[in-house]
C-alpha cells in the first residue's frame, strides 16, 4: 500500500488558514444578525388578564406589570399577580394575591408564606397561553391587555 503524502507550499497554507478563518467569521457574523432580528419575546408578551378554557374556565389568571413587594422588600424581578376563581354552578368566588415572575422557559408563581408553583411555558401567542404544570396541560385566552 501506498501512502498518498502532499508536501503543502507556504502559499498553499496561508490560502488555506485565511479561508477557515473567512467562513468562521462569515457563519458567526450571520449568526450573531440573525439573532439580533430574531430574538425571543420578553415577559412583557405574558402582561394581561388571561381566561382558563382547558381542563376547566372557572380560574381567571392576572398577569401585572408592577413591582412586586415581598418580605418588605422591594424586588425587580417579581410582577403582581392574582388568581381570582368563579363558579356558576355553586356561587362560590375566591381570589388570591401573588407574584410571579418569567424566566427561561418557566413561570413562578408565589403566594405569600409559600414556596414557588413552577409551571412551564409550553407556547405563548398573542390571545393564547399554554401552560404545563404537575404534568397537566392548562390552556389560557387572553381576556385583557394590561
Amino acid at each position: 500500500m501506498l501512502t498518498l503524502t502532499h508536501s503543502w507550499s507556504r502559499t498553499q497554507k496561508i490560502l488555506l488558514v485565511g479561508a477557515a478563518a473567512l467562513a468562521i467569521g462569515a457563519f458567526v457574523a450571520f449568526a450573531y444578525s440573525y439573532e439580533r432580528s430574531h430574538r425571543l419575546p420578553d415577559e412583557s408578551v405574558l402582561f394581561g388578564t388571561w381566561q382558563m378554557t382547558a381542563p376547566r374556565d372557572e380560574y381567571i389568571l392576572g398577569l401585572h406589570d408592577i413591582v412586586g413587594m415581598w418580605d418588605g422588600v422591594r424586588r425587580d424581578h417579581w410582577h403582581s399577580g392574582s388568581w381570582y376563581r368563579r363558579d356558576p354552578a355553586t356561587q362560590v368566588e375566591g381570589f388570591s394575591e401573588m407574584g410571579w415572575y418569567a424566566g427561561g422557559s418557566n413561570i413562578y408563581m408565589r403566594e405569600e408564606g409559600q414556596l414557588p408553583q413552577i409551571w412551564e411555558i409550553v407556547d405563548i401567542r398573542r390571545e393564547e397561553l399554554r401552560l404545563r404544570h404537575a404534568k397537566q396541560d392548562y390552556v389560557f385566552r387572553r381576556i385583557a391587555d394590561e
